[in-house]
């Protein structure tokens, strides 16, 4: 069993320990998510009456998984044992809990070994202390096992889910920050093995597949074949992968310049362009080669996540948003800014002190501060990103950001302000984000920032919607909507279905003319000057 972040991530690890079963156990999978109530979670264990219960524990599900513990196995009850990402290092302090064991590692072998009263690899027990610290799985072995990615009680289900694919367990990469870095032997699932599973998904879809693999482009050649089966596979939902985007040989960047647009997504760990950071992470980054590819991605379209990490060793607050609008400059169309979080078994966790570095104790290991950025900066830069997952990660105000951005306004602190207005209120409906940002933008000395949001604005809804400001007098809207009617558009469309309000063009202040579809689903803007000549159109786009 496991708590999820929510309904539409599924869990893998599970799955690999179902499918890897021994004969004679009778196994239900039970996945709850991070809002279940612990009561339900609780009945519902209950009701099965188990004799062992497995659970598998994260980073973000450690402490309702020990409350748990502690509820429903006050008197041992039940055979329980641990595992997962968690509890793999520092497993010690488990033992203070009710389980019978914890298994470090992998389990799809050592779960059922434990099960069984075995001596199992990567097992820590009060009894028993394996002296094998991680366990290992092998590869083959997992590929004569039932398939983990189309069982049948996940058929229903699977339309609406994200589907979670390895083709390689391992990662190359030594990165002080990352528990991947403990595991760099690479270890590769078989082509044919990938391309059967694969195949399958034409006739089971799910809502997207995300490759597990750390590094998808260890191995470019081989990236390449699997990229080219998936391209020519009868789906219409997309693949993600998490690469090391300034890796790519030449023939891995032609290929992907050359699919269609929305087939992929790229998860791109930036974390920093400060080189005596990327040093003291061991992180190996060519800036101006992950610079010009990502470039390079977003001129052919190529949907791409960024990420950066506050917190790390010699990144001062003046150089976290340098990074950040290094970053921002490339236009990729996911930013994460994230907050460095000190895992268990982690080079830097231990190096924690050196580096001055101060951490809540509690998951999710949070940087507090650190001997160059101090709490009160720490938290204007989480502030910025609670914004761009808000207001620019959803297209919110992008292109009210993006402006900005290239008149050399000093966004980062424009965004905290806004922030630090916006997150102190209880409920916000969709017009304060633009007025709270108004408010920013007149005390930042922004000229005509109404016309400049109101570009924003009506993008955010699929039928016409409240005013936000004073739009054009009547007297106005009817001598733009005659010049319309009598260059042949049709009166009633214009009357019931377009709003007609102010705009901001190439920095002035201009008219736009939003079309909502009678069906609700598309939207159309014009945009004309103070004559009503027309500057551009924007296409037509779907608003579902």
């Amino acid at each position: 069993m496991t708590f999820n972040v929510s309904y539409i991530h599924p869990n893998l690890a599970l799955r690999w320990l179902y499918v890897a079963r021994p004969q004679g156990f009778d196994v239900v999978i039970k996945e709850f998510t991070l809002k279940d109530s612990l009561d339900r979670v609780i009945k519902s264990i209950e009701e099965i009456n188990p004799d062992i219960i497995g659970m598998s524990i994260y980073i973000w599900n450690s402490e309702i998984s020990k409350k748990l513990i502690r509820t429903i196995n006050q008197n041992n009850k039940y055979r329980i044992f641990i595992g997962g990402p968690e509890v793999s290092f520092e497993a010690e302090k488990w033992l203070d809990e009710n389980i019978e064991g914890v298994l470090r590692g992998e389990g799809e072998k050592s779960f059922w070994e434990a099960c069984q009263g075995l001596k199992a690899d990567g097992l820590l027990s009060r009894d028993y202390v394996s002296e094998v610290s991680y366990a290992i799985s092998d590869i083959a072995w997992l590929e004569t096992l039932e398939s983990p990615y189309f069982l049948a009680m996940d058929d229903e289900k699977r339309t609406y889910r994200y589907l979670y694919f390895e083709s390689s367990r391992g990662c190359p990469y030594r990165c002080a920050y990352c528990l991947s870095s403990l595991d760099y032997r690479v270890r590769n699932f078989s082509l044919e093995y990938i391309k059967k599973e694969l195949k399958k998904l034409e006739t089971h879809p799910c809502k997207q597949v995300k490759f597990l693999d750390r590094t998808f482009n260890s191995h470019p050649q081989r990236a390449l074949s699997i990229a080219e089966y998936i391209n020519n596979l009868q789906v219409d939902f997309s693949f993600q992968f998490e690469v090391t985007l300034e890796h790519f040989p030449q023939e891995l960047l032609n290929f992907f310049c050359q699919v269609p647009s929305g087939k992929f997504r790229f998860e791109v760990g930036v974390q920093s362009f400060n080189n005596d950071t990327l040093r003291a992470i061991d992180r190996i980054q060519d800036a101006r080669k992950l610079s010009q590819n990502i470039k390079l991605f977003q001129k052919h379209h190529q949907i791409m996540h960024t990420d950066l990490i506050a917190g790390l060793p010699y990144e001062d607050y003046a150089s976290f948003k340098n990074s950040f609008f290094k970053l921002f400059a490339l236009h990729s169309d996911e930013i994460q800014m994230g907050i460095l979080k000190l895992l268990k078994g982690t080079k830097l966790k231990k190096e924690a002190a050196k580096y001055g570095i101060v951490y809540n104790p509690l998951p999710p290991y949070e940087v507090i501060k650190t001997s160059w950025i101090d709490e009160k900066q720490m938290d204007r830069i989480k502030i910025v990103a609670r914004v761009i997952d808000k207001v620019y990660n959803t297209y919110l105000l992008r292109n009210s950001i993006n402006t900005l951005f290239d008149q050399d306004y000093d966004i980062f602190e424009i965004m905290a302000d806004y922030g630090s207005a916006l997150f102190k209120m209880e409920k916000i409906q969709v017009s304060d984000y633009f007025l709270k940002f108004y408010e920013v933008l007149k005390k930042a000395g922004f000229p005509l920032a109404q016309e400049l949001l109101l570009n924003d604005y009506y993008r955010k809804f699929n039928e016409k919607p409240k005013a936000l400001f004073k739009r054009p007098d009547n007297e106005l809207r009817k001598a733009f909507y005659q010049k319309l009617i009598d260059a042949g558009h049709d009166q009633h469309s214009l009357n019931e279905y377009s709003i007609f309000d102010y705009a901001y063009i190439d920095g002035k202040k201009g008219y736009q003319l939003v079309t909502y579809g009678k069906n609700h689903q598309c939207l159309a803007v014009s945009y004309f000057h103070d004559d009503f000549t027309p500057v551009n159109q924007e296409k037509s786009f779907d608003l579902r």
